[in-house]
């Protein structure tokens, strides 16, 4: 089952959330590029469409982070992409 939890809490993802959170979590600590994400997560035809990409972060960070604001998991990589932290 897909499941996320957030201090012991289900957390509601979208399938495409899911995909998101999974893809970036799954290269803990790695930059993941804008690109990359598009095309795992929205497949080929969408790698030019960053917008999607910057509409799910803002979601995703709403729902797992606790000041989306001042992200402490994903993190945004100026102009190059995004990171789920490690937690060293």
């Amino acid at each position: 089952a897909r499941r996320v939890l957030k201090q012991g809490t289900d957390v509601h993802l979208t399938p495409r959330e899911y995909q998101l959170l999974l893809a970036l979590a799954s290269q803990r600590g790695k930059v993941l590029t804008h690109r990359q994400l598009l095309r795992e997560v929205w497949g080929p035809a969408h790698v030019e469409s960053p917008h999607y990409l910057r509409i799910y972060m803002r979601a995703l960070r709403a729902k797992i982070e606790d000041d989306p604001a001042r992200p402490r998991w994903l993190l945004t990589e100026i102009g190059i992409g995004y990171r789920f932290a490690d937690d060293d």
